[in-house]
């Protein structure tokens, strides 16, 4: 079968599509992605990709949000309204959206043109939905995990009417949901197919002396990952990168900080044990460290629980953070602080902490054990045919209707 994948153009949105699309391809399947700027990151992976928007990026339509529209980006930074962040999120994207007519036009045109028979979308993407209804395919949401957008069809068929009714369809009417999110971390949305995550952040050849140092990793000390996400650092990373080069001086541990987008010119002389890799696969530094620092992005908690690390969460706002930070924490896997107050108190209790380590590596397991993406391919292979049987059974009566009414 053909299976389209609209995604997001951000990486924390391609990389969970990764797993999936090697599965399909490994069993026969065509794939095609449909993104631009990061999104496109699924091309690393091996899956073809359609740039639907030249240059555009995420960041760049949450700039172009932030400029139309301050009251929705501060609505959304808004950590009062977590208990109504779905709402909110997608008052957000069907308002980023609406900024980005061209875009979502591509990206229902490029559905037209290659006629899957299968749609895979990014959480609350709602070209991805309109597609699908406008092929009359099935349409999966692929969730991150962590971060629960329960009935969000619904939710966007209301907040981005005008889409739907542009394109004159109403919501797709085979629908289906892939949540990774493992059962002891949080509420599964009723009727949705569970799915082990595999950790992907990325492919390509490692900087200069990064695969020789990650490999020289010193086993009498820890060393602690340090990482704030693919997109923009939030604000107070800057404090927090200081209180670890400052903590860092009196303690003997490592720290390797993959944090690219943040300018250590500033910190001065980095100390003997403090490591600036720029970039790596946080797959290859998780798996040589003894806990990890990060920013609440659920690509990196998910790494984190898969290389059954402790979690050091900044108690940064916005963009959904809290609600992974009170997962991690909840499930005992990790700690939260103010940005001020990470330091070496706080790494040293977390590194002594075997119980937190027993119970990462329990969740690790939990999820070792959850249908493998393989499995999943099946299941939307069972998907899309019995999906062809009703279109065909509804067909069939639709003729009946029409002869026998000529009859008459």
């Amino acid at each position: 079968m053909r299976v389209l994948m609209m995604v997001t153009p951000g990486a924390g949105h391609a990389y969970p599509m990764v797993p999936l699309a090697w599965a399909l391809q490994s069993a026969g399947h065509e794939v095609l992605a449909a993104s631009s700027g990061p999104g496109l990151l699924l091309g690393e992976a091996g899956v073809r990709c359609v740039d639907v928007a030249p240059g555009l990026s995420l960041a760049q339509m949450q700039g172009k949000l932030a400029q139309n529209h301050p009251e929705v980006i501060a609505r959304l930074n808004d950590d009062a309204l977590v208990p109504d962040y779905h709402q909110t999120i997608g008052i957000a994207v069907a308002s980023a959206l609406r900024l980005q007519p061209d875009m979502v036009s591509a990206m229902i045109r490029t559905a037209e043109e290659w006629q899957p028979d299968l749609v895979i979308y990014s959480p609350l993407f709602t070209p991805g939905l309109v597609a699908a209804a406008k092929l009359k395919v099935p349409a999966v949401r692929n969730e991150f995990g962590l971060v629960r957008t329960d009935s969000s069809p619904e939710l966007m068929r209301e907040l981005h009417s005008d889409l739907f009714e542009a394109h004159g369809v109403d919501l797709p009417e085979v629908r289906a949901t892939i949540d990774v999110t493992p059962p002891s971390m949080g509420t599964i949305e009723p009727g949705s197919w569970l799915m082990g995550t595999v950790p992907f952040n990325g492919g390509g050849t490692l900087p200069d002396g990064v695969f020789e140092y990650l490999a020289r990793s010193r086993r009498d000390v820890p060393r602690i990952a340090v990482t704030f996400g693919s997109g923009p650092a939030p604000a107070e990373t800057v404090q927090v990168v200081r209180n670890i080069v400052a903590a860092a001086r009196d303690m003997d541990a490592e720290f390797v900080l993959a944090t690219p987008t943040v300018d250590l010119k500033q910190f001065g002389t980095l100390p003997d044990n403090v490591k600036s890799v720029g970039w790596a696969p946080l797959v290859s530094l998780m798996g040589v460290s003894s806990a990890v620092i990060h920013h609440g992005g659920p690509g990196s908690a998910f790494g984190a629980i898969m290389s059954g690390l402790p979690q050091v969460i900044p108690a940064f706002g916005g963009l959904g953070r809290p609600l992974i930070i009170e997962a991690v924490v909840d499930r005992g896997l990790g700690v939260t602080a103010p940005p001020q107050d990470i330091g070496r108190e706080l790494l040293e209790s977390v590194l002594a902490d075997e119980a937190m380590k027993a119970r990462a590596q329990a969740v690790r397991e939990e999820i070792l054990g959850l249908p493998t993406p393989g499995e999943i391919v099946g299941r939307l292979v069972d998907l899309v045919e019995n999906s062809r049987g009703a279109t065909a059974t509804s067909s069939a009566s639709a003729s009946d209707d029409v002869l026998g009414q000529n009859a008459v």
